[in-house]
């Protein structure tokens, strides 16, 4: 693009300096009317260092994975850049302020889905109790509504939680009464210390992974673990649906983990992987059905908006819950494989300290 503030002052430096001033202001109309696409551009080089390992574009070790990964709530577009050396991916450019990008019925669920999800945390909580001799000090980093949390303390654990304001932490604390310590209102007790920390589907929405994994193995007691649940950025659903994947989430994932990654950032956290597992009833098959219907048939992520009451009903929905219904036992299969396969859409961490 040609600069005319650059031909003014070579061709016609002894003009009016009204000249100027209407080039100047031709010049900042054509700065502001810029594509969008152009300003993303610009704003994705600002992050194109990996945070964990510290390769550059400029080695080159960072990569484009996935371009054009649009917001199904906003419709902004994003980038996903990844590092080659230890497999970390992360959003391109992360917005400073989010909060546009969490509307109120975010991960709102009706009733029944609820129920469901909170019958599988049980199960779940109680396979990470089996770890343990016996219940101990659980805490949960982002607890949202409290569920496992719950389940855990309904297994004999003495729970806490923490979250980033007092609002996000009203429900658990009113509801299930539990103790949740939040950002902006109460810290943790400096001397707080726990057998188990729970991250499940959070860390992928921190914006510094690796500071938190070192928190968290600074907070265990000896022969404590940190459990962490992510979406797999190289899992067979990932591959296969890429910028329609629904567990990619931009921009609230603002880093996409996959078992390498997780290796890495174990590693720099002198942490290392006890356990990895890919089982997750509550989250695979559903996303499977939702990148279906994203990327054969454009539906960008609107059946979750229905469920979660985002949108108005209308007509398609019927048809596609439907579809979603005669996708169900595909990909109830397409789950049941990938997890023997190890590349579930989902995956579970166990993290332990590495003895000195």
């Amino acid at each position: 693009m040609k600069n005319p503030i650059f031909e003014y002052t070579v061709k016609n430096a002894n003009q009016d300096t009204s000249k100027l001033y209407e080039i100047l202001s031709k010049e900042r109309k054509m700065t502001s009317n810029l594509s969008s696409n152009e300003t993303f551009q610009q704003e994705s080089t600002k992050a194109c260092s990996c945070p964990v390992c510290g390769s550059s574009q400029s080695a080159p070790q960072v990569e484009t994975a996935i371009n054009d990964a649009a917001d199904y709530i906003t419709g902004d577009k994003f980038q996903v850049l990844q590092c080659s050396n230890c497999s970390l991916a992360w959003t391109a450019p992360q917005p400073t302020n989010l909060d546009r990008y969490y509307p109120a019925k975010y991960r709102r669920y009706n009733a029944l889905i609820l129920g469901i999800l909170k019958t599988l945390y049980r199960i779940r909580a109680r396979g990470w109790s089996s770890r343990f001799t016996q219940p101990g000090s659980a805490l949960e980093i982002g607890c949202g509504d409290g569920f496992m949390l719950d389940a855990l303390r309904s297994l004999g654990w003495s729970v806490s939680g923490t979250e980033r304001t007092a609002d996000m932490a009203k429900f658990a604390s009113e509801h299930f009464g539990l103790k949740v310590y939040a950002d902006d209102q109460e810290k943790l007790p400096s001397d707080a210390k726990f057998d188990m920390i729970v991250m499940f589907q959070v860390l992928e929405h921190l914006t510094d992974p690796l500071e938190q994994i070192k928190k968290c193995a600074s907070l265990l007691k000896p022969g404590g673990r940190v459990i962490i649940g992510v979406p797999n950025f190289s899992s067979w659903q990932s591959k296969y649906a890429r910028a329609s994947w629904f567990h990619l989430d931009v921009p609230r994932h603002l880093f996409h983990h996959s078992p390498r990654s997780m290796a890495h950032l174990a590693q720099a956290a002198n942490m290392r992987i006890d356990r990895i597992g890919f089982f997750s009833p509550e989250h695979d098959p559903f996303g499977w059905v939702q990148s279906i219907l994203n990327k054969e048939l454009g539906n960008q992520n609107r059946l979750t908006k229905f469920l979660m009451k985002m949108v108005k009903p209308e007509g398609r929905d019927l048809l596609t819950l439907v579809i979603a219904a005669a996708l169900s036992p595909f990909c109830a299969i397409a789950s049941l494989v990938s997890w023997s396969a190890k590349k579930g859409a989902i995956m579970q961490v166990e993290l332990v300290p590495v003895k000195n």
